[in-house]
């Protein structure tokens, strides 16, 4: 039962992954050029609409990330224990935590204080704040490529 757990784990957790990482990648790589070719007008109502759509997937995949990779945690033969960082994957466990709780809080900043979607529909800032959307989303995607780089990183032995 054991081994079953531990895959379900990984597969709920390889699933969190492609949709948080795989939304930013995307959003960066293709939704945000056509984006650009959009009509001015239209750009915050798209923006807005894309937010809205997304955050309960993201959350979820929070949810789920939270859950999941504390199990992994725990089962993994690496693991020292909380605050011992005696071996590779441990630091670079911590390194990726560090990056995810980074990208959680910069997430949280951006979509909850910057209301971007507003801003891009209005006349005076839209081009200013779909420039911010733009980064945003460049950030995100970076950061995400750098989580999976560090979790397959943390697989050598």
């Amino acid at each position: 039962m054991s081994q079953f757990l531990i895959a379900i784990s990984t597969w709920l957790h390889a699933v969190a992954t492609v949709v948080f990482i795989g939304h930013y990648l995307l959003l960066a790589l293709i939704t945000m050029p056509a984006l650009e070719s959009a009509p001015q007008e239209a750009r915050g109502f798209i923006v807005s609409a894309i937010s809205r759509r997304s955050r309960a997937w993201l959350y979820a995949a929070l949810i789920v990330f939270a859950l999941t990779g504390s199990h992994l945690t725990l089962v993994d033969p690496n693991y020292l224990g909380i605050g011992d960082f005696g071996n590779v994957w441990s630091v670079v466990m911590l390194v990726k935590h560090i990056l995810i709780l980074g990208m959680i809080v910069l997430g949280a900043w951006f979509n909850g204080l910057m209301r971007v979607g507003p801003l891009a529909s209005s006349n005076t800032g839209g081009e200013a704040a779909i420039a911010r959307f733009r980064s945003h989303a460049n950030i995100m995607a970076a950061a995400g490529v750098v989580v999976l780089l560090l979790t397959a990183l943390s697989q050598l032995q």
